[in-house]
């Protein structure tokens, strides 16, 4: 497709818009008024969270087959996807593409073996750790250790099967180890700059120049807890071109895309936000679940404002979606 000649409306319109993952939170049902407001933004695809280490692994199966119930009984609005044609497909006939992510491979309970289960059902992304360490490495809210032998195994089973190995959440040392580790690109699907910003979920610049060495992505992601301190009367908009400013700058807009991080906060997360502080420990999570989710309507708006900073449309149809949809067919197919 050549989006040289495309104004701004046009190019959003004509360009695949890739969510990488999106927080809704992994429950039974499934948080259906934040996945419409993806599609009604006018995104073709998002990674919906299936599971994450703070909920027992088996609980995953549940959500996973909810979401693919769900699916099924709307396809006039969504289409599970197995890979980048089906993307492209859904694409063209107007509807979202969703495929399901995993963070924290706690959900594998121990063995590789899940690996090829999770992958027949729609799972396309796993993220290696969940904030606290693991089985298989260290988390950005653990002791920044790195990824174990079991950690190498299960990211050579996920290389095998087609599984995009995700460094979101993990501590610095572990992420740079997934991206030596990994045969195929990686993905730190949804971390901002801890240059830009001190936080502990965030990356260092070492992280998201070892992710671009592997032909990886790095997606900017939409929290302002994440994005800037409390009080700052930035707006959302400016604070995600500010990062996106510096990634291009350090790695590249080929290696940079979006990773909203969207969810509307429900009273299943508030609770769990309060009872699994170990995970969410408040001295960096001050208001709890309350992290200051930018509106997901707000992230097409990023198509005019890198216009008007001067970055050329193949450029931004890149970071909207066409550099993670790159790394996904490298790994998907």
């Amino acid at each position: 497709m050549d989006v040289t000649q495309l104004n701004v409306d046009e190019l959003f319109q004509k360009s695949v818009v890739w969510d990488a993952h999106c927080g809704m939170d992994p429950q039974v049902p499934i948080d259906v008024n934040s996945l419409e407001r993806i599609r009604k933004a006018g995104f073709t695809f998002v990674s919906t969270n299936a599971g994450y280490d703070v909920l027992p692994w088996h609980e995953t199966f549940p959500v996973i087959a909810a979401c693919r119930h769900f699916l099924k009984e709307n396809t006039d609005k969504y289409v599970l996807v197995s890979s980048v044609a089906d993307v492209l497909a859904a694409k063209r006939d107007g509807k979202l593409a969703v495929s399901m992510d995993i963070e924290g491979i706690s959900a594998l309970n121990g063995t590789t073996d899940l690996i090829e289960t999770y992958h027949t059902l729609g799972v396309r992304q796993i993220s290696f750790v969940y904030n606290k360490d693991n089985l298989g490495g260290g988390g950005c809210h653990g002791d920044n250790t790195g990824i174990t032998p079991f950690g190498r195994d299960v990211v050579r089973e996920m290389n095998r099967v087609g599984i995009i190995v995700d460094g979101t959440h993990c501590s610095p040392v572990t992420s740079i180890d997934l991206a030596e580790t990994s045969s195929k690109p990686i993905v730190i699907s949804h971390s901002n700059s801890r240059v830009l910003h001190d936080h502990p979920r965030n990356i260092w610049n070492e992280q998201a120049l070892a992710c671009a060495n592997t032909g990886g992505v790095v997606g900017i992601t939409g929290i302002r807890i994440f994005l800037t301190k409390a009080g700052d009367k930035t707006s959302d908009i400016d604070l995600l071109v500010r990062n996106i400013d510096h990634y291009c700058e350090l790695i590249g807009p080929q290696h940079v895309g979006i990773g909203t991080d969207f969810a509307e906060i429900t009273n299943a997360l508030s609770t769990r936000f309060a009872n699994a502080t170990d995970y969410w420990p408040p001295e960096h999570y001050p208001a709890g679940a309350d992290l200051g989710f930018v509106d997901i309507e707000v992230f097409p708006q990023l198509t005019a404002a890198l216009s008007a900073r001067g970055y050329s449309n193949k450029d931004i149809s890149g970071i909207l979606g066409g550099n993670f949809m790159r790394v996904a067919a490298a790994n998907w197919e």
